[in-house]
C-alpha cells in the first residue's frame, strides 16, 4: 500500500468505529429506557383500587390476630390437664390475662375504626387514592404506545448492526475493497446518525467487500502450501531440478515479486543468485498474505502440483508429445476443479463464480488448427485484479533441454507472428539417473530471434534449440504472468468473441485441441463464457481418469498405451 491508501485506510477504520460506538450507545440506551417503561407499566399494574371493606379487613386485621393467638395459648395452658389452672394457677392467670388484653385492645381499634371523623377522612383517602390510580392506569396506553416504537427501534438497530458488523471489520481490516466503498459507508454513518435508517439500510446493501478469511484459515492454508513445497523438494525431479536453469529461476522470481507485496517482493529481490531466487520463491508464496491479491494464491499451488506431478511421470516414462498433451490436460483438470475451485470460494469475494478446467474441441478437424496444441483463456474480475488474456501454447518435448521447435507447417513463424499470445510449452525428459524438471514455457518470439541469431530458417522442419536459458516454468507464467494484468505475457481481450479469435489466430473456428480455462468473474459472465466456449469446446475425456488416477499411477509407465492418449 502507497502512504496515501494506507492513510484512506486509517480514515475509514475511525469512521467504522464512530459507526460502531453510535450503534452502541444508540442500542444502550434505547435498552436502558425501555427497561424504564417496563418497570413503570409493572408498577402502574401493580397498583389496586381501595374499599371500606378492604381497609376496615387491613386495619383490624393485626388486632384480631393478636386476640385469636392469645385465646389459643390460653385455651392450650388451661387443657393440659383438667385441673391445670389448679396446678398451674400462674400461667392460667397470664394467658387468661393477655387474653383479655387482646380482646380490649381488638374492641378498641374497632371503636376507633368506625369513629365518625375516622370514617370520613378514610372516605377522602380512599377515593383520592382510587382516582391517583384511574389516572396512573391512564398512563399505560402511552406508555406501551411508547414501549412498541422503543422496541421496534431497537430491534431495527439491532438488525442493522448484524447487518454492518461484515462491512464495519471490512473497513477496519486489510481485506479488498471497492472503489466506491469508502464513499458510501461515509453516507451509510451519516444517514444512520441523522436517524434514516431505512436508507442507510438499503445503501448498505451496495457496499461490495472481501469478506477476508481469518487468521487461522490463512495459517492452516500456509501450512498446506508448506507441505506440498515439502514434498517437491523431498526428492529430486520437477522443481528441485529445475533450480539449474537459472535464467528460467531469474525470470520466474520477476514475475513472481510483481504479484507479491512490497516486503516479500524485495526479500525475493535481495537473493544473490537466481539459485536462492528459485528456493525462496514457493516458500514465500506458502502464505496468501504475501500475494498482492490472495486468490492468486490457489491458482499458483495448483499448477505448482500439476507441474511437478508432469514432472514425476516424466521422470518413469516417455512419451510423444499427444500423449503427453492429454496427460497434462488431465492434471491440470484435477488440481484445478479440485483443488483450487474448493478453495476460492473461502476467500470471501463477493459476486465471484468461477470455472476452471479444460476442454477438448470437439468435432473439428486436424486441418482446422492453427498449429497450437493448446490454448488458455485467463479471465479474472475478483477483488482489484481484472485480467483478461488468451494465449496459445505449442507443447514440444525436451530431452535434456533440447527441443525441436522445427515443425512442416511453419508453427514457428506463425506462433512467432503473436508475440503476445504465442508461446511454446515443453515437456522435459532426462535419461536416468538425471531428473527432469517441470514443464516451462517460453515465447515463440524469444526462440525464433534463437533461431535467427544461429542463422537458421525459423520455418525448416528440423530446429534444434536449448530451451533452458529462457522463459518461466509453468506455475509462474499461468499465476504471475498471464494472471498479471500488467505483465506483457497473453494477449488482452473483453469479450469472449475475441478471446476465440485470439485462439484462433484471427477466426474462432480455427482453434487448439485442448483448452484450459481458468474463470473467475461474476456469474453471468462465467456463465455465458462457459455457454461460448461448449459451442466449439466438450469436457474432456480424460476426466474419467480423476477417479482412478491412483490405480493409473501404479501401472507401469514403459510404454505409451491407450491411459496416455488424447
Amino acid at each position: 500500500m502507497t502512504s496515501n491508501q494506507i492513510s484512506d485506510r486509517r480514515a475509514l477504520a475511525a469512521t467504522s468505529s464512530t459507526l460502531a460506538s453510535f450503534l452502541a450507545h444508540a442500542i444502550g440506551t434505547l435498552a436502558k429506557e425501555i427497561r424504564t417503561i417496563e418497570q413503570e407499566i409493572q408498577r402502574i399494574n401493580s397498583l389496586v383500587l381501595q374499599s371500606e371493606e378492604q381497609e376496615r379487613q387491613s386495619a383490624l386485621a393485626p388486632t384480631r390476630k393478636q386476640a385469636a393467638t392469645c385465646w389459643k395459648h390460653f385455651r392450650q395452658v388451661r387443657q393440659k390437664s383438667r385441673l391445670g389452672w389448679l396446678l398451674a394457677p400462674v400461667q392460667t392467670f397470664r394467658a387468661w390475662r393477655d387474653w383479655r388484653h387482646a380482646q380490649d385492645k381488638h374492641a378498641q381499634a374497632t371503636n376507633n375504626f368506625d369513629a365518625p371523623d375516622a370514617q370520613a377522612r378514610r372516605t377522602r383517602d380512599i377515593a383520592a387514592h382510587n382516582h391517583g390510580v384511574k389516572e396512573q392506569r391512564n398512563k399505560r396506553s402511552a406508555l406501551n404506545k411508547s414501549l412498541k416504537s422503543y422496541r421496534a427501534h431497537h430491534i431495527a438497530l439491532t438488525k442493522f448492526q448484524k447487518a454492518a458488523a461484515a462491512p464495519m471489520a471490512a473497513a477496519c481490516g486489510e481485506g479488498w475493497l471497492a472503489a466506491d466503498f469508502a464513499e458510501l459507508f461515509g453516507n451509510v454513518v451519516a444517514l444512520v446518525q441523522a436517524g434514516h435508517l431505512p436508507a442507510a439500510t438499503k445503501l448498505l446493501a451496495k457496499l461490495v467487500f472481501q469478506i477476508r478469511p481469518s487468521a487461522a484459515v490463512y495459517a492452516r492454508w500456509q501450512q498446506e502450501a508448506q507441505e506440498i513445497r515439502d514434498k517437491a523438494y523431498s526428492g529430486h525431479a520437477g522443481i528441485p531440478a529445475t533450480g539449474a536453469f537459472t535464467e528460467i529461476a531469474e525470470a520466474s522470481a520477476k514475475l513472481a515479486a510483481a504479484c507479491m507485496l512490497d516486503a516479500p517482493a524485495r526479500q525475493l529481490a535481495s537473493c544473490s543468485h537466481p539459485a536462492d531466487q528459485w528456493q525462496l520463491l514457493p516458500l514465500l508464496a506458502t502464505s496468501p498474505q504475501r500475494f498482492s491479491v490472495d486468490v492468486l494464491w490457489t491458482i499458483y499451488w495448483s499448477m505448482f502440483q500439476c507441474a511437478q506431478q508432469m514432472a514425476d511421470f516424466l521422470s518413469d516414462t516417455e512419451a510423444h508429445e499427444d500423449p503427453l498433451n492429454g496427460r497434462f490436460s488431465t492434471y491440470l483438470e484435477s488440481w484445478l476443479s479440485g483443488w483450487a475451485a474448493e478453495r476460492i470460494p473461502e476467500f470471501g469475494y463477493p459476486k465471484s463464480s468461477s470455472y476452471l478446467g479444460t476442454l477438448q474441441l470437439a468435432s473439428k478437424t486436424e486441418e482446422a488448427r492453427v498449429g497450437a496444441d493448446l490454448g488458455v483463456i485467463i479471465s479474472l474480475n475478483v477483488g482489484g485484479l481484472r485480467c483478461r488474456k488468451a494465449v496459445l501454447l505449442q507443447a514440444k518435448r525436451a530431452k535434456q533441454g533440447i527441443a525441436d521447435v522445427g515443425s512442416g507447417k511453419g508453427q514457428l513463424p506463425k506462433l512467432s507472428s503473436l508475440p503476445r499470445a504465442g508461446y511454446y510449452l515443453f515437456y522435459h525428459e532426462s535419461p536416468p539417473p538425471l531428473y527432469p524438471p517441470v514443464p516451462t514455457v517460453s515465447s515463440a518470439k524469444a526462440l525464433q530471434q534463437c533461431v535467427l541469431d544461429a542463422q537458421k530458417d525459423p520455418g525448416a522442419r528440423y530446429l534444434p534449440l536449448d530451451v533452458r536459458t529462457n522463459g518461466w516454468d509453468w506455475a509462474s507464467f499461468v499465476s504471475f504472468g498471464l494472471c498479471n494484468a500488467t505483465s506483457d505475457l497473453g494477449e488482452p481481450f473483453d469479450t469472449v468473441e475475441e478471446a476465440l479469435s485470439i485462439l484462433g489466430s484471427g477466426s474462432a473456428g480455427q482453434l487448439p485441441r485442448h483448452l484450459y480455462l481458468v474463470a473467475i468473474e461474476d456469474e453471468p459472465y462465467v456463465r455465458e463464457l462457459k455457454k461460448r466456449v461448449r459451442e466449439y469446446y466438450r469436457d474432456t475425456p480424460e476426466k474419467t481418469y480423476q477417479k482412478t488416477a491412483g490405480r493409473h499411477l501404479r501401472s507401469s509407465r514403459s510404454h505409451d498405451g491407450p491411459e496416455f492418449g488424447l
